[in-house]
C-alpha cells in the first residue's frame, strides 16, 4: 500500500502527525522517515516482520500502528495483536 491508497483516516491522521512535528506539507516526504532505526514486530502468533528505517504513527483511536517505510510500502496493523520495538542503529 502507498500513501494513495490508504483509507482517510489514515490520510487525516498523517496530516496530524506531520503538522504536530512542525512539517508544512500533508504527505509523509523521504525526510520524514528514520535512516537511523529500524522496527522489529512481533505477531501474537509468533510471526515477526522487520523494516529498515521506519516512521511509526501510533493510533489508539483506531487501535492500530502505521509502519509506513519508504521502499516497502506502508501497513496498518492492530495495535493489540503486535509488539514492536524501535532500534537505534
Amino acid at each position: 500500500m502507498n500513501q494513495n491508497d490508504l483509507p482517510e483516516r489514515w490520510k487525516n491522521k498523517i496530516k496530524e502527525y506531520l503538522k504536530e512535528k512542525g512539517s508544512r506539507y500533508e504527505t509523509i516526504s523521504a525526510s520524514d522517515f528514520q535512516i537511523d532505526e529500524s522496527v522489529e514486530i512481533k505477531f501474537e502468533d509468533g510471526s515477526f516482520a522487520s523494516f529498515k528505517y521506519p516512521l511509526i504513527i501510533e493510533a489508539p483511536e483506531f487501535q492500530e500502528v502505521g509502519v509506513m517505510t519508504e521502499h516497502c510500502g506502508y501497513f496498518i496493523i492492530h495495535s493489540e495483536a503486535i509488539q514492536f520495538k524501535l532500534i537505534k542503529h
